[in-house]
């Protein structure tokens, strides 16, 4: 049963959801179009910061740590309303809460995030399995009751959420494993040179990798005891006491498909380039629940991304009451970053692999340099570049191994692709240089050298990765 109405608002924009996306679709909002009256509505007090979750477990020690600030939004004259939205009437331009508020609004923006994947695994209700949450009293509960009891964690899954997980516990002294169904960890998003480094670097410090065998069960006292270890295909069984399911989640659809919005094949509320819904151009979807279009491959890609969602939110803040056409969105370009231990790695666009599956014919260049000048310089690390690029010369993608400066490398790579750069630009590339700061010569530039001996040596040929 609906509840009453027990309040009336009139707002001129309502986002629903205070993640990344909706976040950034408020400020930006309240920044472009100031005077108008912005309202954030989302289920959470203390929302927590998505990318940093896994370090709640290790680095941060503990989930107030790790909080996504409010200020930056109410200091623009932005409101926020703790409440769930039960309910949106499309033509009537309103919406219902869960404690009776009825808000009327001229634009809606929906951000409503993921929903935890959790697979029909025969074990996967067993207490001790579990899976992310973006929710401050569930983080709470694994930080405070579960993981301390838990001499022994398996991970199933490596992407980079099982993977960081996986090493910030492994930081309080639990014994970790990490498994993986494909050959290698993070293979959905590195060249398998890269992948084989970070398991490495892993297993160096003590983390247990199983690759090529699936879960069939996840076993226990009795049929519904606590979880104590994983069964693999291939028969081996893993002890743990605490089970993380980090396989991906789910895109939250669940209001978008309510009101009738048309869904993309591939997952998601379909969007224009100015992340309108199909439907209602007064309606918008951002972050993890809005569809997402590859920018080089134009079709329906699954990257839930904070960074992803939080520059979809800046698009929709700014053509929300007017389009803009300065600002749109021409596609996703996934750009990944982490860190085990003193490593850095990172991606961005298309890997070799992905690049050959689609029938493309790619060359790579390769450079590994110091990342500081000259190399005797405390704190120098050695960082292994790697670009892909077209027959054409165009660059598809890149994927960094190396220190500090590794995520800045790969916003650099960003760009590139964002601007469709060529080998030819790149080999000229200018950049600034400091010897405490940067490489000799920039790993761009050294990588982009190197394709462009390989595509004039020989147009067709391909270095194997």
């Amino acid at each position: 049963m609906l509840p009453a109405v027990a309040q009336e608002r009139e707002v001129d924009a309502l986002v629903v959801g205070g993640g990344p996306g909706g976040m950034s679709a408020a400020i930006t909002a309240a920044q472009v179009w100031p005077g108008r009256k912005i309202l954030l509505i989302r289920p959470e007090e203390e929302p927590v910061v998505p990318c940093g979750i896994p370090y709640i477990f290790g680095t941060l020690k503990g989930v107030e740590h790790d909080l996504l600030s409010n200020a930056p939004f109410r200091m623009l004259g932005g409101e926020i309303l703790c409440d769930r939205v039960t309910r949106v009437d499309m033509q009537a331009h309103t919406a219902l809460t869960e404690s009776g508020i009825q808000v009327h609004w001229q634009r809606l923006v929906l951000a409503t995030g993921t929903i935890p994947h959790l697979p029909p695994i025969p074990g996967i209700q067993r207490p001790g399995v579990f899976a992310i949450r973006k929710d401050y009293d569930h983080l709470e509960h694994l930080f405070e009751d579960l993981i301390p009891k838990a001499t022994r964690l398996a991970v199933v899954g490596g992407g980079f959420i099982g993977v960081e997980f996986a090493d910030e516990v492994h930081k309080g002294g639990v014994e970790v494993s990490v498994i993986e169904q494909l050959p290698h960890i993070l293979l959905r998003n590195f060249d398998q040179e890269v992948s084989v480094r970070i398991e490495q670097e892993l297993r160096s410090r003590g983390i247990a990798i199983h690759t090529g065998a699936g879960v069939t069960a996840l076993e226990g006292d009795g049929e519904d005891g606590p979880v104590r270890a994983v069964r693999l295909a291939n028969g081996e069984s893993i002890p743990a006491e605490a089970v993380l399911v980090a396989i991906g989640d789910r895109r939250n659809t669940v209001l978008g498909e309510e009101l009738g919005l048309t869904m993309a094949r591939g997952g998601g509320i379909w969007v224009d380039a100015f992340q309108r819904t199909r439907e209602d151009p007064h309606v918008f979807a951002v972050g993890d629940c809005a569809f997402k279009q590859d920018f080089l491959l134009r079709r329906s890609v699954p990257s839930l991304l904070a960074s992803t969602a939080a520059a979809e939110g800046r698009t929709a803040g700014m053509n929300l009451f007017g389009l803009r056409n300065e600002r749109y969105n021409a596609g996703t370009i996934a750009i990944y970053a982490s860190q085990i231990g003193d490593l850095a790695f990172g991606c961005a666009g298309m890997t070799a692999a992905a690049a050959r599956t689609e029938g493309l014919t790619v060359v790579v260049g390769r450079v590994t340099v110091p990342d500081h000048h000259p190399p005797t310089m405390p704190g120098t690390r050695m960082m292994t570049c790697l670009l892909v690029f077209s027959r054409s010369g165009l660059l598809l993608g890149g994927q960094v191994l190396g220190g500090p400066t590794t995520a800045e490398v790969l916003n650099a790579i960003g760009i590139a692709i964002q601007a469709r750069l060529s080998v030819h630009e790149l080999v000229s590339f200018q950049f600034g240089s400091h010897p405490r700061l940067t490489a000799p010569a920039h790993p761009i530039a050294l990588c982009a050298l190197d394709a462009m001996h390989q595509l004039s040596e020989n147009g067709n040929g391909v270095p194997s990765l």
